[in-house]
């Protein structure tokens, strides 16, 4: 199997994502397969999505949780105080009784392998066993000033060069070990990873450039060697040839449970499992609830629904408001993290309810579609038991909501749409043609391809074409900060966003408002990206579009 495999791509058994609040903070895990509870703790400065290809075999056996840890993925980091292994242990031992976990066999890799450690150290009722792999073993201890040359600020820039710099980060740190040492002591006894792998964990990384380094310092300060003999559970520290920690088996006390697995990904992945079922966690695993599923819904929920089509993950504000509650739908492709101002805004008088569309962000799905996103708006909003809403579309996803009022307009009672892309077929036809190619590449150029992709957006419209009269004479919003969020959101599924352009820039809303099944109102802001359409539009030229 691939090592780039992830939760998205890869057949097993039913999955489902979740959050639970512990000490504040939200932490983020993946559920996947039946069976005695098994907890997956990733390695640094990666997320849970590296322990997909595990989770899908594994979870034939195992009821599979794997946790972002705090500080990387949708984990939040604590906000006050240092973050060490052991806080990092408390955290994620929170985390497994918020879900009700009672026992679980523990396995992490270097970051994750020292965090299962402490949590097996410290809450021994909840380890039926621990297996490690690559338990972070230094000669000497890392000094402050090493880390911060081992760990610097990653800082949007406002040329995006930020991007191609984590990807080579990324990339250098499966050639060299540590990553900033170039040269041929240090070159790492490693295959370099596909493509796939390597820009899942620069996304990764990007999405934790304001907490990794507070949480990845935490295995190079914590000393792990001396604590392995105070673990009272089942335990094995695995190791393999091609891993930075290999190195290290000759220091463990002698009688240690050392075992050496397969160079080979999918050779150990079975050897671990053998391993695992050794010392099976003796209590049941409670069944999957999104708190969305709840009776009496909170005020705010921030979890994920499970639809027809796979988890999406979903924020609903307001949500015992009498008022009509309102759908509102991102900006494809997107997501609602890119519009949270205008959801909270929404909510001041209505509940609303946000979610990543299938193929967006943190909705995983490889082939999205109209039909695919009216489905899932109906589990949705069955979830919620929702029987009509109001549909607040963002620009290009006007497409889906005219496209939801022709198949179910008994659930709307109207729709807003703001900035839509009211354009002529030539010029549908002409974007089309100016899709960037952001599909990963070796040579880390899609990054940039995005990067100013969305810049020029702010600055001309159309947005291929640079000559001084197309020049947008709006204020552009070409803040770094704010381009690299809608970049990190862009790229969590790089594959779709051309098909969904091509998919939304299919569809001719001009002569779909015209016979519009619901009432529309036509609104824009002077920022959007297709704001101009909209202005250009007098209020008769809209035809039958109704208001």
């Amino acid at each position: 199997m691939s090592a780039s495999a992830t939760t998205a791509d890869i057949a097993g058994p039913p999955l489902h994502k979740g959050f639970v609040t512990v000490e504040g903070n939200r932490v983020h895990y993946i559920r996947q397969g039946s069976g005695p509870a098994l907890v997956l703790l990733h390695a640094s400065p990666c997320s849970a999505k590296v322990m997909g290809e595990l989770q899908a075999v594994w979870g034939h056996e195992f009821t599979t949780f794997a946790f972002d840890l705090p500080g990387f993925g949708l984990s939040q980091a604590p906000v006050e105080g240092e973050i060490t292994i052991e806080r990092l242990a408390d955290l994620i031992a929170g985390a497994m009784r918020a879900i009700d976990i009672r026992q679980a066999g523990l396995y992490g890799r270097h970051t994750g392998a020292s965090v299962a450690l402490e949590l097996a150290l410290r809450h021994p009722d909840l380890a039926a066993m621990i297996l490690t792999d690559g338990l972070p073993i230094f000669s000497a201890p890392y000094t402050e000033e090493r880390l911060a040359q081992y760990l610097p600020a990653i800082t949007p820039e406002w040329h995006g060069g930020h991007l191609t710099w984590t990807f080579f980060r990324y990339r250098e740190q499966h050639m060299f070990w540590p990553w900033d040492a170039g040269d041929i002591a240090h070159r790492a006894d490693a295959d370099l990873p596909d493509i796939d792998f390597l820009h899942r964990g620069t996304v990764e990384l990007l999405e934790a450039a304001e907490t990794y380094a507070r949480t990845y310092r935490a295995a190079f300060v914590h000393r792990a060697l001396p604590r392995i003999a105070d673990v009272i559970v089942p335990a094995f520290w695995g190791n393999r040839p091609g891993d930075s920690q290999y190195k290290t088996i000759p220091l463990y006390p002698e009688g240690a449970p050392v075992r050496t697995m397969s160079r080979d990904s999918s050779a150990a992945m079975l050897e671990e499992l053998d391993l695992l079922r050794l010392h099976r966690a003796v209590d049941g695993v409670p069944a999957h609830r999104s708190a969305f599923a709840a009776p009496n819904l909170a005020g705010e929920v921030y979890d994920y629904i499970d639809t027809r089509h796979g988890p999406v993950r979903a924020l609903g504000l307001n949500l015992h408001h009498s008022n009509t509650p309102l759908l509102f739908l991102h900006d494809l492709p997107g997501s609602l993290d890119l519009h949270l101002g205008a959801i909270e805004t929404l909510a001041m008088d209505h509940p609303v309810l946000a979610f990543d569309l299938a193929g967006n962000a943190e909705s995983p799905s490889a082939a999205p579609g109209l039909d695919l996103w009216c489905d899932q708006i109906v589990d949705v909003l069955d979830t919620l038991g929702w029987t009509q809403v109001e549909i607040h579309a963002e620009g290009t996803a006007a497409a889906l909501a005219l496209h939801f009022a022709r198949h179910h307009p008994a659930r709307m009672s109207g729709m807003v749409l703001n900035s839509p892309p009211l354009l002529t077929s030539e010029e549908r036809a002409a974007f089309m043609r100016h899709i960037p190619d952001i599909v990963p590449s070796e040579d880390g150029g899609y990054l940039l391809r995005l990067w100013h992709h969305q810049r020029d957006q702010q600055l001309w419209f159309p947005w291929f074409d640079h000559s001084h009269t197309a020049r947008r004479t709006s204020t552009p919003n070409i803040d770094p900060a704010h381009l690299t969020r809608r970049a990190i959101a862009l790229l969590k599924q790089p594959r779709n966003y051309g098909p969904i352009w091509r998919t939304v820039l299919a569809c001719d809303l001009l002569s779909e408002l015209a016979s519009a099944a619901v009432p529309v109102t036509v609104t824009s802001d002077p920022d959007d990206i297709f704001a101009p359409t909209v202005r250009r539009q007098e209020t008769g030229q809209l035809g039958a579009a109704k208001h």
